[in-house]
């Protein structure tokens, strides 16, 4: 079985884990590696190469590390994971058919973010033992302010893989479809409110913050910042309204299987179509 190459029909290139589960990397992957450094591009083209280079690498072990997480706290559950894709904007891990509590889920869900406040803190614990001690005295410190280009490349990357994966923390944990934070706000809210009304109450705050996320968008887009930030407004409507799809579990059983309770993929849909 090959373990890496290019998918022609798809047009992806794909690899296997040690877990032989197939990883399909999309061209849109790059897009938001590249637009960061677009206008560094038109002045210091040399620069821009290798700071495109490092957050290549950064963003591609964060966000790779994100579902991998998924897929480990996935396979503690005894769900095996399909595939893993990364796009355009992010990750996806596709679950197999399985089972498990609404605890379970929950904990699935928890593993993406989990794993980016771990990088996150360990990029800091390597910028203070490897960066900080051969500073001087009056620079600023890790989180006054970003360190800049100009300065050590090692320095620089270190504060932003903390930042990266910050970031990946904070947006992934917001109660919103079809994000990390949904899927766990639901499996929380289920024992009290239940299944369908636990639904509507995530896609309420989903409405909410994609409403909100445009103010932060356009005062990006004011500062020359091309900027797109989750979640998005149809899926958590969707929810809000109760208008997707729902299929009801066993009577009287206290599992719910993944394609119900998966709400992660494209568009708001369960992952297992």
């Amino acid at each position: 079985m090959q373990r890496f190459g290019w998918d022609r029909k798809n047009d992806v290139f794909v690899f296997r884990t040690n877990w032989n589960i197939p990883v399909r990397i999309s061209w849109t992957f790059a897009v938001p590696i590249i637009l960061p450094f677009l206008r560094e591009w038109s002045t210091r083209p040399a620069d821009a190469l290798i700071h495109t280079a490092v957050f290549a690498v950064l963003f591609f072990v964060s966000v790779f590390l994100h579902e991998l997480a998924h897929a480990w706290a996935a396979r503690r559950q005894g769900i095996g994971t399909e595939r893993i894709e990364l796009y355009l904007f992010g990750g996806i891990a596709y679950f197999k058919r399985g089972v498990a509590s609404s605890r379970g889920w929950a904990w699935i869900a928890f593993a993406g973010p989990l794993a980016n406040i771990v990088l996150a803190a360990g990029f800091v614990a390597s910028y203070c033992l490897m960066v900080a001690p051969f500073l001087p005295v009056e620079s600023d410190s890790f989180f006054n302010s970003p360190p800049p280009r100009q300065t050590s490349l090692v320095e620089w990357a270190l504060w932003l893989g903390a930042l990266l994966n910050g970031v990946l923390f904070v947006v992934n944990i917001l109660p919103a479809y079809p994000l990390d934070g949904g899927t766990i706000a639901r499996h929380l809210l289920t024992s009290r409110f239940g299944p369908g009304r636990a639904v509507r109450i995530v896609g309420f705050c989903g409405v909410v913050l994609s409403i909100l996320r445009f103010a932060v968008i356009l005062s990006a887009a004011v500062a020359g910042v091309l900027l797109w930030l989750p979640p998005s407004f149809r899926p958590n409507w969707r929810a809000f309204r109760g208008t997707g799809r729902k299929t009801p579990s066993p009577p009287g059983s206290a599992v719910e299987v993944t394609d119900e309770v998966e709400w992660r993929g494209r568009g708001g849909w369960p992952i297992n179509k």
